[in-house]
């Protein structure tokens, strides 16, 4: 597999695997032991996760 990373900041890792056709999404919990949860995510997941975001962004935003 070879990741490449699309986004990183302190909690939130973003990498895709163009050869599996898949991204993984890593969210750290942060602090003194952090708590991690991965999301591997086929193409199709991804588009809907993709609009999911958007439509809580929407909420958001009203």
């Amino acid at each position: 597999m070879a990741w490449k990373t699309i986004y990183e900041n302190d909690h939130i890792h973003l990498v895709a695997d163009e050869e599996q056709q898949q991204a993984m999404l890593e969210v750290s919990s942060g602090g003194y032991r952090p708590r991690y949860v991965t999301l591997q995510l086929p193409v199709a997941e991804l588009d809907q996760l993709i609009a999911a975001l958007q439509l809580a962004k929407q909420e958001l935003l009203k």
